[in-house]
């Protein structure tokens, strides 16, 4: 920047014994780049552009190695499988297993008890008979009685086996699901960010790093030069200044460029340049300049660092 504004103001001074008009200013092209670099730490693997070409947003640049982002991913699907499993197990109840157990235990306290119903009613009729004692009636009632009471346990028995687990359990194993469930976005987002698309369209300026270097968040791949970054800097001396104005129109100049090129003022510095340690006079305060910024209407028409003239309204 500084050689830049030392070239300027060689520029200007030199001009000042010309034939240019009070309204025409000398400037310089500046683009702000854009640089690209992956969000974490890989190789280059692969690089899709070359310096100069004109690319459109959205097209992948180049990409790094994605081998581990890849494993993860796998690590993140699997731990989810699991756990939906889980969650599965408990909202379903007891295991298969359990369930035919308790079945079949179900099934014979049920002929237990048609066996002793049966013995009962066969003592309970001896006894009116008079063909048996009474002791053997009190005990086939003490063994129905004991009957029921094992239906009933084994009735209890099935009906919790087939219940879900404890719904804090459930809750817990939901909140594992969702938790594995971010896990997985958030490796895809990895995986993705392993290739570099173009945010905008643009130009690629410059390629730092080539197939098989290191890239990482502080070691950007290449340059891009998007045409809305294209500015037009030049310095306004100190009375001319009243004639700049934020959105005013100004006519833009260059070599072999094409005729009527305009801009709009965008940036107007609220601070002089190479400002002289005195006290200002009318004559001295001329030498104050103010950075300025154009906004050109057809930036493809310019090209980075190009020198042009500035013709104020």
């Amino acid at each position: 920047m500084r050689i830049l504004l030392t070239l300027f103001m060689a520029l200007l001074l030199a001009s000042c014994g010309s034939e240019q008009p009070d309204n025409v200013l000398q400037g310089y092209v500046e683009g702000r780049q854009v640089h690209l670099a992956p969000r974490a730490n890989g190789i280059v693997t692969a690089l899709y552009v070359t310096e100069g070409d004109q690319v459109v947003a959205g097209s992948v640049l180049f990409s790094v190695d994605s081998e581990r982002a890849q494993a993860q991913l796998e690590k993140s699907f699997a731990a989810a499988a699991a756990a939906k499993a889980r969650l599965t197990n408990l909202s379903k109840g007891g295991r298969p297993e359990e369930i035919r157990a308790a079945r079949e235990a179900l099934n014979e306290t049920q002929a237990n008890l048609t066996l002793a119903e049966q013995a009962y009613t066969r003592s309970k009729a001896l006894v009116e008979g008079g063909v048996s004692a009474v002791a053997r009636l009190d005990q086939d009632r003490a063994v129905l009685q004991v009957a029921r009471a094992r239906l009933s346990e084994a009735q209890s028995r099935l009906a919790l086996i087939l219940l879900p687990a404890r719904e804090d359990l459930i809750t817990a194993a939901q909140r594992d699901v969702e938790a594995l469930n971010t896990a997985i976005a958030r490796a895809e987002l990895d995986l993705k960010d392993r290739s570099i698309p173009a945010p905008v369209s643009g130009r690629i300026e410059t390629i730092y790093r080539r197939v098989g270097e290191v890239a990482g968040p502080t070691q950007p791949v290449l340059a891009l030069l998007s045409p809305d970054q294209m500015r037009i800097r030049f310095f306004v001396p100190e009375p001319m200044l009243p004639r700049v104005h934020h959105g005013s129109i100004v006519s833009i100049h260059c070599d072999n460029c094409a005729h009527d090129l305009r801009g709009e003022v965008v940036y107007i510095s609220n601070q002089a340049e190479f400002t002289p340690p005195i006290i200002f006079t009318e004559k001295e305060r001329a030498k104050l300049v103010y950075l300025v910024e154009v906004r050109p209407d057809q930036p493809e028409q310019f090209l980075n660092g190009q020198p042009v003239h500035v013709t104020l309204p």
